[in-house]
């Protein structure tokens, strides 16, 4: 009879072995699959990560006299591993169809100008990023965004200016921009400014712009502050050389990956954790199915014996133990992938309300997960059986039937 047909006959035969052993490979199966799934998340939350965490190196220069130029910005954009720049510009300018806030009577220049600030992209670096200002309506700057302006509310009520209107700015050479307001917003500190602040001065009279007007406006006068962000966290140093580099003496260049550290940490954690519970499961899953088929093997010693004296090869008593436990183990696959979620559940809220985090975990089943149950659990069934046999196996097989016999 060939070995396949005995080792479906043995596991019919001997139901209630062959039930406890699907249970234990159905727990051990759950829970290893329930870690997988959580690495899984977390390995894919830690991607979203580097790329909204803002790991970034920022370029300010030190004298207002060299600004970074656009030239220069661009070729930090074209470094291996930047992803985005933040080109950040400050300049004054005179209103043609409008008035500056302010409450001082002096008749200098700047009692008659607004603060322009340029950026490529107020969701980053821009005190809306930090949330020191805030948005009251309409929306701000991005990447696309092109002859745009975000005002200041009160700005807005003392000229009469609502979202979708247009004013022009006229710079000191005489160059004109005209702009459309596409936001307002508050900082909260209007009101505790000094009468006598000179209209440039003043929070009302802060104006962001995109960079597109901004270079129309005051082409050649370059940018104070440039950030350059990577989604590869670990390239920040070898980054930044490369940035000094280019920029030389004229800006200070810092690293910073802060906020992908602060929310790195519990991840790290969680997965720490969560690797060290998967590879407590694999030992413990080998050490329980080994001495429960050790103690099936030991009943069936003269059975194998019988095998060995009538010519049968140790291989194939092996791969007919194999096949058996095999068998077990890929009906518990089956059925674990049915526990998985609600194992990685408990597991996730288990973790998380241990760890102080605003990691959000998405858990799902994955066909790279069963993947690597399969060699995972495939590998606690192959050396449960070959620790199981190996005993009978390596003794000489008239030795157990006279042992059996006495």
């Amino acid at each position: 009879m060939p070995f396949y047909k005995r080792g479906f006959l043995y596991l019919i035969r001997k139901r209630g072995k062959s039930v406890l052993l699907l249970l234990i490979f159905l727990l051990v199966n759950s829970m290893i699959l329930g870690t997988n799934m959580i690495l899984h998340a977390t390995e894919s939350t830690e991607a979203a990560m580097r790329e909204k965490a803002g790991a970034k190196v920022v370029c300010e220069i030190s004298d207002t006299a060299y600004p970074i130029t656009d030239k220069e910005a661009e070729t930090i954009k074209n470094l291996a591993g930047v992803t985005s720049v933040n080109r950040m510009g400050r300049q004054s300018a005179y209103l043609t169809d409008f008035a500056p806030v302010t409450a001082s009577t002096s008749t200098e220049p700047d009692n008659l100008k607004v603060s322009l600030l340029s950026y490529d992209d107020m969701d980053t670096d821009s005190p809306f990023a930090d949330q020191s200002y805030r948005l009251t309506e309409g929306e701000w700057i991005t990447p696309d965004t092109q002859n745009a302006a975000v005002i200041n509310a009160r700005f807005a009520d003392a000229n009469s200016l609502q979202i979708g209107d247009t004013l022009s700015f006229e710079a000191e050479s005489g160059k004109t921009v005209t702009v459309k307001v596409i936001g307002e917003y508050l900082t909260g500190n209007e009101s505790q400014q000094e009468n006598a602040a000179l209209a440039v001065y003043r929070l009302e009279n802060q104006i962001y712009i995109d960079n597109t007007a901004y270079l129309e406006l005051f082409d050649g006068s370059g940018f104070y502050k440039v950030s350059a962000y990577t989604g590869q966290p670990e390239l920040l140093d070898p980054l930044a050389e490369s940035i000094q580099g280019v920029l030389r003496d004229k800006a200070d260049v810092t690293a910073s990956d802060a906020l992908y550290q602060q929310m790195k940490a519990p991840l790290t954690q969680i997965t720490r954790v969560v690797s060290l519970m998967r590879l407590l499961t694999f030992f413990t899953g080998t050490v329980i199915v080994s001495l429960l088929l050790c103690m099936w093997m030991r009943n069936r010693q003269k059975e194998m014996a019988v095998f060995i004296s009538m010519g049968e090869q140790k291989i194939i008593i092996f791969l007919q133990a194999l096949l058996e436990a095999a068998v077990v183990f890929l009906i518990a696959l089956i059925g674990s992938c049915g526990l998985g979620s609600p194992a990685s559940s408990w597991l996730q809220d288990l973790l998380l309300s241990s760890v102080e985090t605003g990691v959000s975990l998405q858990v799902s089943l994955q066909f790279t997960d069963i993947a690597l149950l399969l060699g995972i659990g495939g590998g606690v069934t192959v050396i449960a059986v070959l620790l199981s046999l190996l005993p009978a196996i390596r003794a000489n097989p008239k030795d157990i039937l006279s042992r059996m016999e006495g």
